[in-house]
């Protein structure tokens, strides 16, 4: 038996409907596009700090020296002003921080430096291992004690190389070049402002404290001074505040630190 085709009952969409079609294509295909957009976004956000932290980790050493030696020229020519301590003090301040001997294999690279200027109450680590001290942080430590721990707590940023992966992180594209050019003048230009005013994330700094803490251990020395360098700056009014800003104490810190200064 023969099937007639009747073409009436083939599904042709009707002109109305076809101008519809023709109406809503446009809006149909930036919705693809504009979904589209959101997820690279949602996954490059997701997959930014794993980059950032391949990208630290490729990082050679010359390269890093180069990129912090940068920095400290770019901050001592628009931030930072020669210190006004007297050579005596930081002699003796230099000659302590020197004799500390590195608790585990691996001593990171260090120098100390003084200095004054715009940044106020500021300690900080570069990627060289520069260890900027500003006046205005020591003339309101209560003693060389104090001065030690800060000094213990920077070297524990540079030895899990803290600035080098936040300034990675947050100039990713300068650092791939950098990487890749062997030149860091461009992320240098990107990142050397920053590093007197970078607020440090809880982990960063609790991993700086148990550095500090085994430093100053293993070299007899106080760890009272971790716990009471936070009560103290906290406790009163003054250019140390700017200090607390970057270095933010919190009860998480302060419980562990007074926890090992116990034992």
């Amino acid at each position: 038996m023969q099937t007639l085709a009747v073409p009436e009952l083939i599904d042709t969409p009707a002109p109305g409907r076809l101008g519809m079609l023709r109406h809503w294509r446009p809006w149909r295909q930036a919705a693809l596009v504009a979904l589209a957009c959101a997820a690279l976004v949602a996954g490059w956000q997701l997959a930014r700090p794993l980059v950032a932290e391949q990208l630290a980790e490729a990082v050679p050493p010359a390269l890093e020296a180069r990129l912090g030696q940068g920095m400290l020229r770019e901050l001592d020519r628009h931030t930072l002003l020669p210190s006004e301590l007297s050579d005596g003090r930081q002699a003796r301040i230099s000659a302590a921080f020197a004799s500390l001997q590195a608790p585990h294999e691996g001593a990171p690279r260090r120098q100390l430096l003084f200095r004054s200027g715009h940044a106020g109450a500021a300690a900080f680590t570069l990627p060289s291992g520069d260890i900027i001290l500003t006046d205005q942080l020591l003339l309101a430590l209560p003693d060389d004690g104090a001065v030690l721990a800060v000094l213990a707590h920077e070297l524990g940023h540079q030895q899990r190389r803290h600035m080098l992966r936040r300034l990675v992180r947050e100039a990713i594209l300068p650092a791939g070049a950098a990487i890749v050019l062997g030149d860091t003048d461009w992320l240098v230009a990107s990142v050397a402002a920053r590093a007197p005013q970078l607020a440090w994330p809880l982990q960063a700094e609790i991993e700086a404290d148990q550095y500090a803490a085994d430093l100053l251990e293993h070299n007899g020395l106080s760890l009272r001074n971790l716990a009471e360098l936070q009560e103290t700056l906290a406790g009163t009014d003054g250019p140390q505040r700017a200090y607390l800003a970057i270095h933010p104490p919190c009860a998480e810190r302060l419980a562990q630190q007074r926890e090992r200064s116990a034992l």
